[in-house]
């Protein structure tokens, strides 16, 4: 049943790509796939998402066609055989893994004759932050051996993967995310309403976060830093942006801090996040670990001044004190300090979110991602000696926008 393709010997009139991932629900990695499925150029590329978990046929905000292996989402056991019979009957030119969930479809790739086999890493958590089970290095090494391309999407996770698994951090790429500048951005009139529904006066620092309410994202950090701010007089409304398994412990944390109770606000899951983003001040990111935070890049495409832990993809993104503030994880009084700092400081803060945006327009739009990719996949190809669609190979790809205020902004 498995076939051995000639290379060199095919024109393909579009590059086929499977993406595979575990589900295609809440998540910066989900969204990373949804962004190449709407912005990729649909006359060079056609793609398909297999996810391991059972799930709709058609992605709702793009309409991508997806095929699943029918897992349910607490099943376990090996997924390559299941893989195999999936990848001989769509017949794609490129597989796409991405992170530990879907690492079995490099090998299956292999066994099915795939063309183009393509695995990236986009993030930890907290179980394996500091280091990974031996049997995972073990099985990574192969996997990654076995892959034409293998990426990280910051150059902390690739140095991060490459300590772990003893080999050079140059066998490894970096492929940063990437955000709609066009979406994202200032917007004064959001700010005004935003700010009103908040009931906050014109000095009151707003500070907020957007994330999944999960143990990786240390919320507790930041409500130990905004509950000092506040004890040191400066006026501050703290801004919760998300929902997940967290979110009832950290209520319970917010009730027993008398400073903070009154002064933090759990959103959930909204549909209008880029209103809320332009209604705060500061945007912080205490994460304990990450890949490269989506919503980092958002708040700074906003323009809101950002403070970051020095972990994974942050300090690629920031240029300490001039487009935001770092700091250590986990260290809630130099957060504190920096919230006092920016909290005295208004035109330092407009002077950071001013640069914040600017980095990101020149090195993280969405534009620059999809060029990215659209230039990976077709070296891919182009190595194997397969001869893919020459338009657009060079220049930028086309951008339709993904409107993330409809259905409900997933948070991660």
């Amino acid at each position: 049943m498995l076939r051995d393709r000639k290379e060199g010997n095919e024109k393909v009139s579009r590059i086929r790509i499977m993406h595979v991932v575990r589900s295609l629900g809440t998540g910066g990695t989900e969204e990373g796939v949804r962004k190449l499925l709407a912005g990729l150029d649909r006359e060079t590329f056609e793609q398909i998402v297999c996810t391991v978990v059972a799930g709709p046929v058609v992605e709702p905000q793009t309409g991508a066609r997806m095929v699943n292996l029918g897992r349910s989402a607490t099943a376990s056991g090996f997924l390559v055989s299941d893989l195999i019979r999936v990848l001989v009957r769509e017949q794609p030119h490129i597989v796409h893994s991405r992170n530990w969930a879907t690492i079995e479809a490099v090998p299956a790739a292999r066994l099915a004759g795939i063309h183009g086999v393509v695995h990236s890493e986009h993030g930890l958590d907290v179980e394996t932050m500091n280091y990974q089970p031996w049997r995972r290095n073990v099985f990574r090494r192969f996997c990654f051996s076995w892959a034409d391309r293998v990426f990280a999407v910051s150059h902390g996770l690739k140095d991060y993967y490459a300590r772990q698994l003893g080999r050079s951090a140059e066998r490894m790429r970096v492929v940063p995310n990437g955000v709609d500048t066009e979406h994202f951005q200032p917007d004064p009139a959001a700010r005004r309403e935003l700010r009103q529904r908040l009931g906050v006066s014109t000095d009151t620092l707003v500070v907020g976060t957007v994330s999944r309410l999960d143990p990786v994202k240390d919320h507790r950090s930041l409500f130990q830093a905004a509950e000092l701010t506040l004890s040191q007089g400066i006026p501050l409304q703290l801004v919760i942006v998300g929902d997940g398994i967290e979110r009832a412990a950290l209520e319970r944390d917010v009730e027993g801090c008398p400073l903070l109770r009154q002064r933090a606000l759990f959103v959930g899951e909204v549909r209008n996040v880029t209103q809320w983003i332009n209604s705060f001040d500061v945007f912080v990111l205490p994460s304990l670990a990450e890949g490269m935070s989506n919503t980092l890049l958002e708040a700074m495409a906003v323009g809101v001044a950002p403070i970051a832990t020095r972990v994974g993809g942050n300090p690629d993104v920031i240029e300490e004190g001039r487009s935001g503030l770092l700091f250590e994880a986990g260290d809630v009084q130099t957060l504190a300090t920096c919230l006092r700092a920016l909290a005295l400081d208004p035109k330092r803060r407009q002077d950071l979110g001013t640069q914040a945006r600017q980095r990101v327009k020149d090195c993280f739009s969405l534009q620059v991602m999809l060029r990215n990719y659209s230039q990976l996949y077709d070296q891919v190809l182009r190595d194997k000696g397969i001869i893919v669609p020459a338009v657009r190979r060079t220049r930028s790809v086309g951008v339709r926008r993904i409107d993330v205020a409809e259905p409900m902004r997933k948070t991660r």
